[in-house]
């Protein structure tokens, strides 16, 4: 996987992280995977279902910046 952004927060992810849902490290790849398709498909047995870190790291993926008003 290619990652196009140098924030410091995507780098942190590159090398993998603390998944708490499965309590175990995963790459960010497999991450995004996983939250993906547990939401597309709406597989709520999955641990990845509207999972709160995934979506996080979808979004410092995708370079979302939230709004601090």
């Amino acid at each position: 996987m290619r990652f196009t952004y140098s924030y410091p927060e995507t780098r942190e992810l590159i090398n993998g992280f603390y998944c708490r849902a499965r309590r175990k490290d995963l790459p960010l790849e497999k991450c995004l995977n996983d939250y993906v398709e547990a939401n597309a498909f709406e597989n709520r047995r999955s641990a990845c279902f509207r999972c709160p870190q995934g979506r996080k790291n979808r979004e410092t993926f995708a370079g979302e910046v939230p709004d601090e008003d």
